[in-house]
Formats: C-alpha cells, structure tokens, sequence
C-alpha cells in the first residue's frame, strides 16, 4: 500500500523527510554542519565524469532526502525560536496587548488570549467582574502583574493544557487582580467587522442555544456552543460537524461552482473561487483542517481553470501539507491537523474499495451506501489516533453520521441564504432543523453503549493498529503481517501488564477548591478527600492505572492521619491545638489544605515531616506564604497549583 501511494504521489517522497526533520529536529550546530556537507558531496558528485555519475545516481536522491531532513529540522528550529520568546517584566510594568480571542468563562472567572507588540501571546486570567464583559476581540488591554508559565494540572491521564498552549506558541500566563487592568475599544479589521455582522444576523433569526451551533456552522465561532450539546456531539463521534473542516469547504466550493457556471472567462472564474475560499478561510479563524482544504481547493482551482492541467489527489495532499508545515511547523502537533489529514488519505485509500463492495439499483440506495462507505472509510484510519488521544470509541458514529452530515449540509446552506435575504420565516426553518439534528444526536448518544471510554492504547498500539489497517488492505498477503503486528504488539505491552498487577502509588490531585487523594495497590484504590471532587478527574486517573475502588489490606485511617504501606500522610485543614507535644510525629507528607491558619515554623513542633504539600483547595497567597516560610527554613515541598498533581510510586 505504501509502495502503491509513493508510486502514485511522487510529491510525498519530499514531504516524508521533511517531516520527519520536524518531529524529530536536530541541535543546530549538527544541522548546519551536516547541510553544508551534504551540499559539498552533492556538488561533487555532479561534477564527476560521466561515468561515476551514472554510478552514484542512487546516492544522489539518498542526499536529497537528507537534505530535506536538514530543511525541516532549520525550519522547526527557527520557527520555534521566533515564537518561544518568555518575557519576564516587573510587577509593576504596564503591558499592551491586543485581545485575540473572545473573552472565555474559566475557573478563575474568565479568560481571553491577547497578543504583545513583540508578537509574544499571553493567557490572560480576570477575576469575577461585569466589567469584563465589556471587553471585545480587537479590543486593546492595559495591565500590570505577574506573568508566570502556564499551569498544567498534572493529573494522570488528564489533558495537557500547558502542551496544549504550547502547539499555539503560548508559553505563559497572568491572573489579573481587580484594578490592575483597563481597555481601549478599537475599530477592529475588515474580518473581523465581517464576522461579528454574521454574528448579528445569527443571532436576530435564531435563538437559543441552537444559535451557537448556527455561529459554529457558519464561521467556525465556537465560543457560545452549549457545553452539553458539544458532549451529546462528542458522545457520536461527530463533533467535527460542528468544527469547520474540509467538508464545509466543499460545500461551499460546490455551491461556487454551481454559482459561476455561467462566467465563460475559466482564469477569472478560478481566480474569484479562490478569494472567496480564502475569504472564508480567513474569516473561520484558519484553523488546521481549513487551512488543508484551502490550500488543496487551490491546487485544484488552478490546475483546473487557470494552467488547465490535472494531479493526482495525493499529490495535491501533499503538496498542501509541505506548504503548512513550512509557514508553521507546529502544525504538525496540531491534533487537528492530524485527523484532518488522515480522515481524507482515509477516504482515498477505503472508499472505493468498499462502496465497490455492494451495488444496488434505486438512487436513494446507491447516495446512502456512498455516504456510508465514506464515514466507514474516513473512520478505519482515524480511530487508532483517536484511541491514544481520547482513549474512546463512538459506536454509534455510523448512523450518528448518516443523519447530522445531510442535516448539517442544508442547515449551512440555508444559513448562507439567510445572510443574504434575512426573513424570519427561513430563521425560524433554520431554528427548527437545529432542534432536530440536536435531539437526534442527543438520543443516539444517549443509547446504551453509545461510547466505549477507558481504551488507553500506547505508541505501539497505534502503529500495530495501523499495520493491521494495511495488511487488511493486502488481503491474504497481509494476514500474516497483521497476526505478527498484534503479536509484537502484546510483547511489548506485557511488562507493562505486569508492573501494574504489583504498583503502589500515591496521587496527590490537583483540582481548585478541593482536596482529593488516591492509595493504589495493585488494581484496587482507596479515596481519602473531598466527596464533592470531580468524578472525571477520577474516572480519568483511574482508568490511566487500570483501578477500581475497593479496600487496601495494608491501609489504616485515623482521622486525619494517613498509613498506607511504608508511607505516612497527615492532613492539616484547621488551626492547631494549643500547646506542643512532647515528642513529635514522625512522617513523610504533611498536607495543607482549604486554607489552614497555621504557619510552617508551628507545625514543624508537632511533626517531623519530609515533605510539605499544599494542594489546590488554598488560595494562593496563602500558598505563597507558606512557600516563603520553607524557603527560609529550607524545608522541602511541593505547591500543586505551581507543580501539578503529585503522584509517587513506594
């Protein structure tokens, strides 16, 4: 199969290597070094006689591809360099920046994204207040405070929000007090008039919250999408529907090409689809997998209107992922980049294959059947990544996409219609479509099994995944390919399986406001903390270290006091007795949470502890007392809030 692609797609012998030099850069020193000598050896070999040339025409294309290696690994490296730039200004320097991103409901109150005059961007943290409302995209901020990394909960298994902020080049963060912060309203760009116009059409013929979904189908706006709505889309594996991707991008190339049939000019007509993709591309946000569309549409459009010349869809893939990833390589970390990409060399590889499985007579069964080989085929190679990202399965993601694909297909045509004739009649139609692909999502994802969660699959498994994915496609050929994938496959992962059955860890949480901690022997928890601490968190930590609750054999309670195995835990969460024990308590963790009044040098004449812990249910400035306290007394501890979660294997 690999062979089959390379053969019918030369491009991509130039994007692999590429690639490859951005995932995995060397220093720079290395990389300039071993240019410089590979464009001396290709010199060389083409100024040697005929003869020799002849013999080292293999080695030749063997430079190449190490010299796009080089390339990639120069363009990652400049790349990242241009963009990582922390500043470290004083508490009391006022910053300007210019809000990016609409202002976000968080944790902490809200949150928006504003980048400098230096071109670095900031994750931008308010306190509860109306005023924030006040705040616009385009909008200019004044402030003043302390700008720190970016935080990450460090909970196993969680999200990883600081790698997250990472792909987008955001390294670092500040949390606004009341009063140290103000506005300037800006006239805004041209897009972004554009956009906040279609908002306000949106929103004037269609309400609810069927309103953000509109937004969100239109322009890509997701910020006043309904948190249960996206669950109910995400529970279907359908959650690209309301995500701007490839699939609106075509609809609307569709409509365009039906729209200027009549312009008998093909340069010109090539010319206005491409401003208008572009137009589009600009005004959704350009993210990832628009930007893929767009840049293969233009391919397409100038091959075909204005050289009138034809390449293979492979070819035009590649071509689009060699453009962006040389304007921004860190796309390639970019998960939706991925999955766009996959889903479409999915649908070249599978679909005709399978849709030449059946034949049927009648229309309407011939248009369900290619709709279904197509969500087949575009499943088939996305679901391994899909399984080491989220750890679950849609089962229902079929019949979730026979309806929400046409449905979503009229709702966005009808939605560029209504731009342009505004009559409440055609909202109210709109509104009504949006109910009903809505409560259908919501009921399939609610059937019994509808998503199958807790299905960690590591590095090995998505490549053993992706072999069987092919040795299926080699038909006989490819069983034993498959039979010896899955068979390395479980070798790998059985040390693994058995470090599991003898693991003893201890995990500290990080959650806001509570106190949450786990004992784990073998494949049994014990919970000490908060009831009201948050089941995903759990649910999520858990199924990361293969547990379920029970009882540990060699876990012992007394109050506030902690005995599992060889370790000792005490819990602070009040003031102290008066007076001091005569002899003090020997342990290794003391733990400070929801906000004790106690001072460090008090507790050390109660407990002689190894390590002090405080965790995310204390505020802050509580937090930093303390850590003054251990950094006069040189004490050791651990600040979860600043660190993450805390998890210790014993």
């Amino acid at each position: 199969m690999f062979v089959y692609i390379l053969r019918t797609a030369p491009f991509l012998r130039i994007v692999i290597p590429f690639i490859a030099g951005i995932i995995w850069p060397l220093p720079l020193l290395y990389i300039l070094s071993f240019t410089v000598f590979l464009l001396i050896l290709y010199v060389g070999v083409a100024y040697m006689p005929l003869w020799w040339r002849f013999r080292l025409d293999g080695y030749r294309g063997t430079i190449l591809q190490l010299l796009l290696f080089c390339m990639g690994s120069l363009v990652a490296d400049a790349k990242e360099k241009y963009k990582h730039h922390l500043i470290n200004p004083s508490p009391d320097q006022v910053l300007a920046g210019i809000i990016t991103v609409p202002v976000q409901r968080s944790h902490y109150g809200y949150r928006t994204i504003i980048e400098l005059q230096t071109r670095e961007q900031l994750l931008i943290y308010f306190p509860p207040d109306s005023a924030v409302r006040a705040i616009q995209e385009g909008d200019m901020l004044l402030f003043t405070g302390q700008v720190q990394p970016i935080s990450f909960s460090g909970n196993p298994g969680a999200f990883n929000y600081r790698e997250y902020c990472a792909t987008r080049y955001i390294y670092q963060q500040v949390h606004l007090q009341a009063g140290h912060w103000r506005h300037r309203k800006m006239p805004g760009s041209f897009l972004l008039r554009c956009r906040n116009s279609c908002l306000h059409i949106i929103n004037t013929y269609i309400g609810g919250r069927e309103a953000g979904l509109a937004e969100a189908l239109l322009i890509g706006y997701r910020y006043d999408l309904d948190k249960d709505m996206v669950s109910d889309y995400m529970q279907t594996g359908i959650v690209h529907i309301i995500a701007i991707s490839g699939m609106h991008l075509a609809l609307i190339y569709a409509c365009l090409l039906w729209c200027l049939q009549w312009l008998p000019i093909p340069r010109l007509k090539g010319l206005l689809i491409i401003v208008v993709i572009w137009g589009f591309t600009l005004l959704t946000g350009a993210s990832a997998s628009v930007l893929r569309a767009a840049v293969m549409l233009t391919v397409v459009t100038t091959g075909k209107f204005i050289l009138d010349r034809e390449s293979t869809t492979y070819n035009q893939l590649a071509l689009s992922a060699f453009l962006l990833l040389c304007y921004d390589p860190g796309l390639i970390r970019d998960v939706g980049f991925q999955l766009s990409y996959l889903a479409v060399l999915g649908i070249l590889l599978l679909y005709k294959p399978l849709y030449g499985l059946l034949s049927f007579k009648a229309l309407w069964q011939r248009k369900l059947w290619e709709a279904t080989a197509l969500s087949i085929a575009a499943q088939a190679v996305t679901f391994p990544l899909g399984l080491y990202l989220f750890g679950r399965f849609p089962l229902y993601f079929l019949p979730a996409n026979l309806v929400a694909v046409p449905l979503s297909t009229v709702i966005l045509y009808g939605e560029m219609l209504l731009l342009f004739v505004q009559q409440h009649w055609l909202g109210a139609c709109l509104q009504w479509l949006l109910v009903m692909m809505n409560y259908i999502v919501a009921w399939i994802g609610h059937l019994p099994g509808a998503n199958i969660s807790g299905l960690h699959v590591s590095v090995y498994g998505v490549v053993a995944l992706y072999v069987c994915t092919g040795a299926l496609l080699a038909g006989r050929k490819g069983i034993l390919y498959m039979l010896g994938a899955l068979c390395l496959w479980s070798l790998i992962i059985l040390p693994e399986r058995l470090r599991r059955q003898n693991q003893q860890v201890m995990i500290v949480y990080n959650q806001p406001r509570h106190t949450g901690i786990d004992f784990i022997r073998g494949h049994v928890v014990q919970f000490v903390g908060d009831d009201s601490t948050a089941n995903e968190m759990l649910g999520t930590a858990r199924a990361f270290y293969e547990v379920d609750t029970g009882r540990l054999p060699a876990f012992e309670q007394l109050g506030h006091f902690i005995c599992c195995g060889n370790k000792r835990l005490v819990i602070v969460d009040s003031a102290l007795p008066a007076g001091r024990p005569s002899k003090k308590f020997k342990t290794d963790y003391v733990l400070l949470s929801h906000n004790p009044h106690v001072a460090i040098k008090d507790l050390q004449g109660f407990y002689d502890a190894g390590c002090y812990i405080f965790d995310a249910s204390s505020s802050r400035s509580r937090i930093q007392e303390w850590k003054s306290e251990c950094y006069a007394l040189t004490l050791h501890f651990l600040s979860l809030p600043d660190q993450g979660a805390y998890v210790v294997n014993f």
